[in-house]
């Protein structure tokens, strides 16, 4: 090799060992501008989930956020979501959980912004956003046909289309969903009652195991799990059972069994209530006590002992409502303490009073009666309470010639379903023998903030 040959080839190696050191520079150099960066940018959003279906049926539900690392603590002042809504928050590593305290609205736009977030390490601050969108809310309900027609369960949402039919058989007295199931109550091949667990969309049905020679008056479903619960009433006057509270699991044996109270006897129950966002539910036992019952532990506890009448679980689970000898009053199920619920006056007029849910922000729904200024009749009508003792409709059948029956209100307290009658002195009965209803029985949906009625359908029985 000639000595020229050899100083080009030192030439080129050291130019590649200077162009190596450069680049192994320029790598070093951008490596800790971008740790800079990271450092500076504060603690950035990886992903955020929530169930937006249990959102919209019960409170104390979470948006979990995820950070690049870990952070410091975040109290409520720095979360702002829009629309407005209470929150509480915990920090747990990189993890942050968000609470929303109350039930989300159907079919919104919401928008979490979580400001000043800063690393558990570095004061470095950065602000989040997240967003997410509610489903729309839907009623569930009955339609029962004339004479030898079938019954449909059909389903309708509170804008938009039409009611679309889910599943139809003959003789449906009541319902209930479950999961994409329906368990459904009709009469027996001999008598007395039967209750189905049936697939809407393959026709499957199972019979489900009940007391024999019994009828079924109610049956519901706590807010959680695959339970279904039942009352059911002996055929003969001197049979074993009256008003007797059952429970089936539909994911397990498919055969009921009575629910017993602390001194071991089965409970008569005349109605029950779902506390929201629980696998509990509370009963009116013996027509006088009111009880909660933990389905899962099956712990029986006392909450009042001279109800007359019971109405339900407030918005949100707190209180049970309830009537008794000083008038209607809202208990709170964790502590007993009690709120007396006075009716508000209706214009100048005082109203009797009927069927009563109090919303999670405190205001009731309530059906009233009010007498005409000759005392010659009268009008039902249901109303807005604002608590304060001030009442407004929120609806009133037309030209106020109908009744008004039971109502259900959404679980995020923005809707109220409310049975009717249009017409109340051309009433026909369906004649059947469990929750019997007029032929002509209408379901009405009305807006609870704006009073606005937003569909009308023919049938009963709405489910959220």
């Amino acid at each position: 090799m000639s000595p020229t040959s050899s100083r080009r080839e030192g030439h080129q190696e050291a130019r590649f060992h200077r162009a190596f050191r450069g680049l192994a520079l320029i790598a070093l150099l951008a490596t800790v501008t971008a740790l800079a960066v990271y450092a500076l940018q504060g603690p950035r959003l990886r992903q955020a989930a929530i169930d937006v279906v249990r959102a919209i049926d019960a409170p104390a539900v979470s948006l979990r956020l995820e950070s690049d690392r870990p952070v410091a603590p975040v109290t409520p002042d720095q979360i702002q979501v829009i629309p407005e809504t209470p929150v509480s928050v915990s920090v747990s590593d990189a993890l942050v959980t968000v609470v929303f305290e109350t039930a989300l609205r159907y079919d919104t736009d919401y928008e979490v912004i979580i400001s000043d977030v800063e690393g558990a390490t570095r004061p470095s601050r950065s602000t989040w956003r997240h967003t997410f969108t509610t489903p729309a809310g839907s009623v569930t309900y009955l339609d029962r046909g004339s004479s030898g027609q079938a019954d449909r369960i059909l389903e309708v949402g509170v804008a938009g289309e039409p009611p679309r039919e889910l599943y139809q058989a003959t003789g449906i007295d009541l319902f209930v969903p479950i999961g994409s199931t329906f368990v459904t109550v009709g009469p027996g091949p001999f008598g007395g009652s039967q209750m189905n667990l049936v697939q809407p969309v393959t026709d499957d049905v199972q019979r489900l195991v009940t007391p024999e020679e019994t009828r079924i008056d109610t049956v519901f479903t706590p807010a959680v799990g695959t339970t279904v619960l039942f009352t059911a009433t002996s055929l003969s006057d001197d049979g074993p059972f009256d008003r007797t509270l059952f429970r089936v699991d539909t994911a397990g044996p498919p055969r009921a069994e009575p629910v017993r109270g602390l001194d071991g006897e089965p409970l008569r129950v005349t109605k029950a209530f779902a506390v929201p966002g629980s696998d509990s539910v509370v009963a009116w036992v013996d027509d006088i006590r009111v009880v909660q019952i933990d389905l899962r532990s099956g712990l029986v506890l006392p909450l009042a002992e001279e109800a007359q009448e019971l109405w339900g679980v407030s918005g949100g689970g707190g209180q049970v409502v309830l009537v008794d000898i000083g008038g209607s009053v809202a208990i709170d199920i964790e502590n007993l303490e009690e709120q007396r619920l006075q009716p508000g006056t209706l214009g100048t007029r005082d109203v009797f009073e009927g069927q009563l849910h109090v919303l999670a922000d405190g205001r009731r729904v309530q059906t009233v009666v009010v007498g005409n200024e000759r005392g010659t009749d009268f009008t039902s009508l249901v109303v807005l309470d604002d608590g304060q003792g001030r009442s407004q409709a929120l609806y009133r059948t037309p030209g106020d010639v109908g009744s008004i029956g039971r109502f259900v209100v959404s679980p995020n307290d923005q809707y109220v379903a409310i049975e009717t009658t249009p017409d109340r002195s051309t009433v026909t009965e369906d004649g059947r023998e469990v929750e019997p209803r007029p032929q002509s029985v209408t379901t009405v949906i009305i807006d609870i903030d704006s009073g606005e009625l937003v569909r009308s359908v023919e049938g009963f029985w709405p489910v959220w």
